[in-house]
């Protein structure tokens, strides 16, 4: 179903925390929550005058009450919502205890070399809208092919269309939080699961629901914000992917 990795987040939500603010940023999206933490998400906005919103944001909702927004057309609804979802997950005292974490500051930037150097060697991988633009995957070990909508292509990357394509020749599926938003992530996760491919979650905007694995998951890799005030004050001044970086670390939790 296009909805079942949606609805598996959204169902995994409650009401014990609420949203004390939230920001939809140049680059990224925010949510800060009343207990201090930050969820991501991408800010996409072309769509934003195509369809209202289902559910309105405001300062004291449950994220729960947020949460079904992630399947809304309206692109800023959704990434409000996945924002949320994110500060429901991720967070310290929801890590598995085999979850690895990675050094943060400004090391955080050295995490994807690292996820490349152990997944994507000697392997073919399809990346789904990667946060990295193809300049910063060229030295990635392995073969890459990278999908992504019509307004954000450059040279050589293919359009989102051609998954179908594709995929069956690769070994796996690497799937962004941005291809949650846009709703590529349900079709493309379905069909990689029909193809028995490895899938792969990696993005400061992925949810660390350790639940997903049961949903034919192999390993998500998402963003915890150490600084979740000074996150949401960049997020807010339109700050890039590099300079939030600097204020959280990743964790990747592996498929048992």
């Amino acid at each position: 179903m296009m909805w079942e990795i949606y609805d598996a987040l959204i169902s995994a939500t409650d009401d014990s925390i609420r949203i004390k603010d939230f920001a939809a940023g140049t680059y990224w999206t925010a949510v800060l929550t009343e207990d201090g933490v930050l969820g991501l998400a991408p800010s996409i906005r072309e769509r934003y005058q195509r369809f209202p919103f289902d559910i309105e944001p405001v300062t004291g909702m449950p994220i729960c009450d947020m949460a079904p927004g992630l399947k809304s057309w309206n692109y800023i609804e959704a990434s409000i919502a996945l924002a949320a979802v994110n500060a429901f997950f991720n967070r310290p005292d929801r890590m598995p205890d085999k979850a690895e974490i990675y050094p943060g500051g400004r090391r955080s930037r050295n995490v994807f070399t690292k996820f490349c150097e152990s997944h994507t060697k000697d392997r073919r991988t399809l990346f789904s809208e990667p946060m990295y633009e193809r300049d910063e995957l060229r030295n990635i070990p392995g073969m890459i092919d990278i999908l992504r909508r019509d307004e954000d292509r450059t040279y050589r990357d293919y359009l989102y269309t051609a998954y179908r394509e594709l995929l069956p020749s690769c070994d796996q599926l690497t799937v962004s939080g941005k291809s949650f938003v846009s709703k590529l992530a349900g079709p493309m996760l379905r069909y990689a699961a029909e193809l028995e491919k490895k899938t792969l979650l990696w993005g400061m905007d992925i949810p660390l629901c350790p639940s997903l694995m049961d949903r034919g998951i192999d390993h998500i890799t998402g963003f915890i914000a150490d600084d979740a005030e000074e996150c949401f004050r960049l997020v807010k001044r339109g700050a890039v992917r590099d300079d939030i970086l600097r204020f959280g670390h990743f964790v990747s939790i592996e498929k048992q």
